[in-house]
């Protein structure tokens, strides 16, 4: 197994979020479909510029029918997305394990 020099453990002893967040950028952002459901929520915001205040800004604001829809419909596809970061976040954890472990010298068994 060809060994990984930037693994969690040598590089990010305290701060996984930071990490994670690198790891997103890099890999997680350039999924096709992250991307496509991410596209979604921006149309989406754009039609309804009350929703962004509600759900960016926390502001107090009326809203009709179509906008509680519109909210909806974002919170939907937030739990697509979520969905998919916490597989990769599963995979990397499974990555940074063997890395880990070969450190460890505990694969060679």
């Amino acid at each position: 197994m060809e060994k990984i020099v930037e693994s969690f453990f040598n590089l990010y002893n305290d701060d996984f979020f930071e990490y994670f967040d690198r790891y997103k950028v890099l890999k997680i952002m350039q999924n096709k479909e992250y991307k496509k459901i991410n596209q979604q929520i921006c149309s989406v915001k754009e039609k309804y510029p009350k929703v962004i205040s509600l759900l960016e800004d926390k502001e107090s604001v009326a809203l009709n029918y179509e906008e509680g829809k519109a909210i909806n419909k974002i919170l939907k596809l937030q739990e697509e997305l979520d969905g998919i970061e916490i597989k990769e976040a599963f995979k990397l954890g499974f990555k940074e394990a063997l890395i880990y472990l070969e450190s460890m010298d505990m694969l060679n068994i």
